[in-house]
């Protein structure tokens, strides 16, 4: 089997208590899309475990960036997070998963669960969606200056990520 990736997506968050939630949103959409819904609470919970443990383990007045990343490799589904933060152990693995630490390509830690894909399933097997090039839905300024974000869109969509529940 193939230890190339087939298909990855990262999510960069504060190590904050709100961390957590955001990283079981990021798996739902992600392993949504990715066609992989039978791993979805297994994933989610390891992805909780790993963020908790950061951000538990951080300075709530200093809290460090932390990246989440999900990746397809050979048969599994592997959850990442990278992070600079010092001293932590080892993540201890539910049944089925294989966790560990390594030092990471920035010079901070990865800590990684593996989880297996559902039905033998290979990397290369799993149906992903089809994605073609994508527009800003925001005219881009010609000045270089950032685009803001509307107070009102944000508005909304807080309001809908704070009901959704699940």
């Amino acid at each position: 089997m193939s230890a190339r990736t087939s298909q990855m997506d990262d999510l960069r968050l504060v190590a904050q208590p709100n961390a957590v939630l955001c990283s079981e949103l990021f798996v739902r959409l992600i392993l949504s899309d990715w066609s992989l819904r039978p791993l979805l609470d297994q994933a989610k919970t390891a992805a909780a475990r790993l963020v908790g443990t950061l951000v538990d383990a951080a300075d709530p007045k200093e809290p460090p960036f932390l990246t989440l990343r999900l990746r397809l490799r050979s048969d599994v589904l592997v959850i990442e997070v990278d992070h600079e933060l010092d001293g932590l152990p080892v993540p201890t693995p539910a049944p089925g998963e294989r966790t560990g630490v390594a030092p990471s390509a920035t010079g901070g830690v990865t800590v990684w669960c593996e989880l297996p894909l559902p039905g033998g399933l290979s990397a290369g097997q799993v149906r992903l969606p089809r994605r073609g090039d994508r527009r800003t839905l925001v005219d881009e300024p010609v000045s270089g200056e950032p685009v803001g974000a509307d107070p009102e869109v944000l508005e909304r969509l807080l309001t809908r990520l704070s009901g959704w529940s699940g």
